[in-house]
């Protein structure tokens, strides 16, 4: 941390909204399956041993979906379309979380899986952040 100039805290402070927001994302599919759930009559928690992968509780709410409306194919299009949603922004999460390199001018560099250099900017790391908040919300209205 020593390292970081002043400047740096915008870069690190985006960072840091990136990865809280993909947990809120998480915690708000969580909620989203227990509400289902208990309204369904079932009263299990999500998770009870372990934390289930983002994967399995995307199948858990669309299996829940196509089981509350057979015919209304609305609601699976929408679930699909945030699935690729939150899979772009699971890959560009973890080439910040994995590859972050150093902070560089209007953003930071990082390494892709392919050991290439990759400038992020704030701007683009902000956007990403957002889309993780909207799809949180966009869950919750499935």
């Amino acid at each position: 941390m020593s390292e970081y100039a002043p400047e740096d805290a915008a870069l690190l402070c985006g960072v840091g909204r990136l990865v809280c927001a993909w947990t809120m994302l998480e915690q708000s599919l969580e909620k989203k399956i227990a509400m289902m759930r208990q309204a369904m009559g079932d009263v299990r928690t999500v998770g009870t041993r372990n934390r289930p992968s983002m994967a399995k509780l995307m199948t858990e709410l669309r299996t829940m979906v196509t089981m509350r409306d057979r015919r209304n194919a609305t609601a699976l299009n929408e679930i699909s379309a945030i699935e690729r949603d939150m899979q772009r922004v699971d890959r560009f999460r973890s080439l910040i979380v994995g590859g972050f390199q150093e902070p560089a001018p209007g953003g930071f560099t990082c390494r892709d899986p392919r050991n290439q250099q990759v400038h992020v900017s704030l701007e683009q790391l902000d956007a990403e952040t957002t889309a993780l908040e909207q799809m949180a919300q966009r869950l919750l209205d499935v």
